[in-house]
C-alpha cells in the first residue's frame, strides 16, 4: 500500500517540492522587479501542478490529506473565478488592464486553486518564501532610490503603476519583518546574516512605498504592525518590542519630514483634494476622480444589482455618464473604478461582490484559525501571521485602488496567499518548535534540542 509519505519521499515528490520552492522564491523575488515575471511563474506553477497530478496518478492509492480548510479555500477561489468567467462570457469581453491590453485575469483563480492543491502534497520549505520576499523588498528599495534620487522621477514605479508598486513594496517590507523574527530565533551564524538581510529588506520595502507616494496603502500600516504582536509573542520582551516599534516610527517620521522625498506633500494634498471636491465642486484631483468613479459604480450597480453591467459594460457607462455631463469627464479615461469592491459590484453585481468577499473571508478565517492553534509552534504562527497580513493588506489596498485589475497585484495576492498556505503544510508535518523569550534564550542554548529544517 502506497502512503502519502511514500509519495512525498520518493524522488518525484522531493523533486516537485524543490521545484515548488524555486517557483515561490522566484515569484516573490521578481514580482515587482521584473514586470513580466508574474506570467513566467504562473505558467511554471501550472506545469508543476500538472506534473504533481501525474506523480499522484502513478500511485494506485494514497490516503486523503486535504482538510476542510483546503476545500474552503479552493471552493472560494473557484466560485470567484466562475462568477468572473460568466461575466466575461456573457459580455464577450476580456478584462482590460490599463496600458497592458486584454488579459485572461478570470482564469487565474483556477490556476491558483490548482497550485494550492499541489503545494499541500509537495510542500516546500518556508525558507524559499522568506528569502524570496526579502530579495524582492531589497530590490524595490534600490529601484525606488534610483528613480527618485538619480533619475529624479516624481514617483517611483519601476515602469508599472506607482500604486501597486508602492503597495506591494510595503507588503513585502512587512513580510520581511516577519522573516526577521523567523531568523531571530535561530542559533546558527548563517541565520544572523539572514536576519540582517530581513531587517534591511523591511527598511527598503517601507522606503520604496514612501517614495512611490502611494497614500492609500499607508492606512494599512497600523493594522499590519498590530499583527507583529502575536508574531513576537514569547519571543521578544516587551521592552525590546517597544524600542523596535519606536525606532521604526522615528525612521518613518524622518523620511516623511525630509523634503526631497515628497512624502509630506503627498499627505498634505489629501486635504486639498477633499476641499476642492466638497467646497469648490472640482473633481480635478486624485481623490476627486476617485469619488466620481465610485459614484459611477453606484449608477452601474443600480442598473443591475444582481449580475452587474458586465465586464465590458463599465466603459460604456463611463462614456455615457460623462457625455451627459452627470460625472466629471476625466473618469472616462480610467479602465477601473479605483476600488476592488465597487469595481466588482459594478461589473458583476451583488453575486460578484459576495464571491470577492468569500475569498477574503476564506483565507482570513483559515489563517486566523491556524494562528489560534499554533501556540507551541513558532514557525506555524509566523506563517499564519504572514497570511493574515496579505489578506488585510490587500483588503485595505483595494478600498482605494482596484488591485485585482492589476497584473502584478492580482497575481501577488493569489501567489502570496497560496504560497503561505502551502508552506504551512510543510510546517504542520514537523515537530513543534517551542517559543522562547529573549530573556530565556541564553539558558536554553545549553539544553539539547532537535534540529529543525
Amino acid at each position: 500500500m502506497n502512503t502519502i509519505q511514500a509519495v512525498r519521499q520518493g524522488w518525484a515528490g522531493r523533486a516537485l517540492a524543490l521545484v515548488n520552492g524555486i517557483i515561490i522564491f522566484g515569484f516573490a523575488a521578481t514580482l515587482v522587479l521584473i514586470p513580466t515575471s508574474y506570467w513566467w511563474f504562473g505558467v511554471a506553477a501550472l506545469v508543476s501542478s500538472l506534473l504533481g497530478c501525474g506523480a499522484l496518478i502513478s500511485y494506485r492509492y494514497f490516503p486523503r490529506i486535504y482538510t476542510r480548510d483546503d476545500v474552503k479555500l479552493v471552493g472560494a477561489l473557484v466560485f470567484f473565478g466562475s462568477v468572473w468567467w460568466w461575466s466575461v462570457l456573457d459580455g464577450s469581453t476580456l478584462p482590460w488592464v490599463d496600458y497592458e491590453g486584454f488579459h485572461r485575469l478570470h482564469l487565474w483563480p483556477f490556476i491558483a486553486a490548482f497550485f494550492l492543491l499541489t503545494l499541500r502534497v509537495f510542500t516546500p520549505s518556508p525558507h524559499w518564501l522568506w528569502f524570496g520576499v526579502c530579495c524582492g523588498a531589497v530590490g524595490t528599495g534600490v529601484i525606488a532610490i534610483y528613480e527618485r534620487v538619480i533619475i529624479g522621477l516624481e514617483r517611483a514605479d519601476n515602469g508599472i503603476n506607482a500604486i501597486p508598486f508602492g503597495n506591494l513594496s510595503l507588503l513585502m517590507g512587512v513580510l520581511s519583518l516577519v522573516a526577521g523574527i523567523y531568523y531571530f530565533q535561530k542559533e546558527r551564524q548563517l541565520y544572523y546574516w539572514l536576519l540582517v538581510l530581513a531587517i534591511s529588506a523591511a527598511f527598503m520595502g517601507f522606503l520604496a512605498s514612501l517614495l512611490s507616494g502611494t497614500r492609500g496603502g499607508w492606512v494599512s500600516i497600523p493594522f499590519l504592525a498590530a499583527l507583529l504582536l502575536p508574531a513576537t509573542k514569547h519571543l521578544i520582551s516587551a521592552k525590546i518590542r517597544t524600542l523596535a516599534i519606536l525606532s521604526i516610527v522615528l525612521i518613518i517620521a524622518a523620511i516623511i519630514a525630509y523634503p526631497p522625498t515628497g512624502v509630506w506633500l503627498r499627505l498634505v494634498a489629501i486635504f486639498d483634494d477633499i476641499y476642492q471636491y466638497l467646497i469648490t465642486d472640482s473633481a480635478n484631483s486624485s481623490l476627486g476622480v476617485r469619488f466620481e468613479l465610485w459614484r459611477a459604480g453606484w449608477f452601474m450597480f443600480k442598473e443591475n444589482p444582481l449580475m452587474g453591467v458586465g465586464e465590458g459594460g463599465v466603459q460604456v457607462w463611463l462614456d455615457a455618464l460623462t457625455a451627459e455631463g452627470i460625472l466629471y469627464e476625466r473618469i472616462a479615461d480610467y479602465p477601473q473604478l479605483h476600488s476592488d469592491m465597487i469595481d466588482t459590484l459594478a461589473r458583476r453585481g451583488g453575486i460578484g461582490l459576495i464571491s470577492l468577499l468569500l475569498v477574503y473571508i476564506a483565507f482570513a478565517a483559515t489563517f486566523t484559525k491556524t494562528l489560534l492553534h499554533s501556540e507551541d509552534n513558532l514557525r506555524v504562527r509566523l506563517l499564519a501571521v504572514s497570511g493574515m497580513m496579505v489578506v488585510i493588506a490587500f483588503f485595505d489596498f483595494g478600498l482605494t485602488q482596484a488591485m485585482f485589475r492589476d497584473l502584478r497585484a492580482f497575481s501577488g495576492f493569489l501567489g502570496f496567499s497560496v504560497a503561505i498556505w502551502g508552506c504551512l503544510g510543510c510546517q504542520l508535518q514537523t515537530q513543534p518548535l517551542p517559543s522562547t523569550s529573549l530573556s530565556a534564550k541564553s539558558t536554553s542554548v545549553s539544553s539539547a534540542s532537535p534540529k529543525q529544517v
